[in-house]
């Protein structure tokens, strides 16, 4: 094994432990997760006077020894794929007991790992719509139109979010439109007298666009003593929930304005 006093040993065993706490945080995992893989990588390595520093959308990996060396990432974009974090603790479990693996060979194979998500996207929508037009009969649209109306509903408004998230890349913005679509989705079928009322299609349809996992990553962060991650990630879920409460606000105050009844 190379000389673990070598500089460049040590910048490549740090580098890999940035690049994949880099890729976890991107992809939700949470903040004591991240450290400890970091962590075990490095020690796996010989190297255990190594801090780690995150924050939301950045990640500080240092040395404290003499030399000094720090990495850090900026995460631009972030979201919740639970499938890559799951590939990445398969990688990082490998790496950790393989004690010979090249460092360099590591790098690479982590660069080439398929982050293929477990379902596509169409059949992602189907069960989304299925589940909030259930949750719209759960709080009281109890008849099939609601069922339908929400499942079509809700598919309309993932679609929208997906492209208008590709288009600005920013996720708040997209929850903004697609809350705005299905607030003009239940006024409109109140308008032709298709529904009395768009409170339950409204409420079901919402749901896939609720922030509950991040709000949870944010708790389980807060319990585990990260209180920067915590915080941050509990406001961004709140930012988000601010975003779907204003969309079909603006939709039914707007109608309301114009003469229409709710």
């Amino acid at each position: 094994m190379i000389e673990k006093n070598n500089h460049k040993y040590k910048k490549d065993v740090l580098r890999l432990a940035t690049f994949i706490g880099q890729l976890m945080l991107a992809n939700g995992a949470e903040t004591f997760r991240v450290e400890d893989t970091v962590k075990r990588i490095c020690k796996s390595r010989g190297f255990s006077h190594i801090n780690v520093f995150m924050a939301p959308n950045t990640i500080i990996v240092s040395d404290d020894r003499f030399d000094g060396y720090t990495f850090m990432k900026v995460i631009e974009s972030r979201c919740i794929n639970l499938n890559v974090i799951d590939v990445l603790n398969d990688f990082s479990r490998k790496f950790v007991s393989n004690v010979d693996m090249p460092v360099e060979e590591a790098i690479y194979e982590l660069k080439n790992l398929e982050f293929k998500p477990p379902h596509t996207q169409k059949a992602v929508n189907i069960w989304t719509a299925i589940g909030s037009s259930s949750f719209a009969v759960l709080v009281g649209g109890d008849n099939v139109l609601t069922f339908m109306l929400t499942l079509i509903t809700s598919v309309i408004a993932m679609i929208t979010f997906e492209k208008v998230k590709k288009v600005s890349n920013i996720p708040v913005f997209a929850t903004l439109v697609a809350s705005i679509i299905i607030g003009i989705c239940g006024i409109g079928l109140v308008e032709v007298g298709i529904l009395d009322t768009p409170k339950m299609l409204i409420v079901g349809s919402i749901m896939p666009l609720l922030p509950g996992v991040p709000f949870i990553k944010a708790i389980r962060d807060l319990v585990s003593g990260e209180l920067m991650s915590g915080v941050g990630r509990a406001i961004d879920a709140g930012i988000i929930a601010t975003a779907i409460a204003v969309g079909v606000g603006i939709s039914m105050n707007s109608y309301v304005k114009w003469g229409g009844l709710l």
